[in-house]
């Protein structure tokens, strides 16, 4: 139950399926904002074996080990950065024809 720091990767439970999530916030001493890969952000998750009995059997999430402690943030981040956009004309053409159908006039 290493005590853990912004960007560090650890094994985090969430509604029973474990996850690889990025520490994003130091919360408290104990008490982490979590970043999943899929972009999912997990407020105030701590270590399983700091919960209480009862909070073991309710709590949707919470950490179960350190996977890497280096600092590397970039690394659940998307990268979905697309080249190929619609052309303006093409877009603007496309408006039009949507308009023009809400407007009643539909071309056969």
């Amino acid at each position: 139950m290493k005590r853990l720091k912004v960007g560090d990767i650890v094994l985090a439970v969430f509604l029973g399926t474990p996850n690889k999530c990025e520490v994003i916030e130091v919360i408290d001493k104990q008490l982490y904002k979590l970043r999943m890969e899929s972009g999912t952000i997990l407020p105030g998750v701590t270590w399983y074996k700091k919960l209480s009995a009862k909070e073991k059997k309710t709590k949707p999430w919470y950490i179960e080990a350190l996977i890497d402690d280096t600092t590397n943030v970039k690394l659940t981040k998307s990268n979905d950065i697309s080249k190929n956009t619609t052309n303006k004309t093409d877009l603007e053409k496309a408006i039009k024809n949507q308009k023009d159908f809400i407007r009643g006039a539909v071309k056969k």
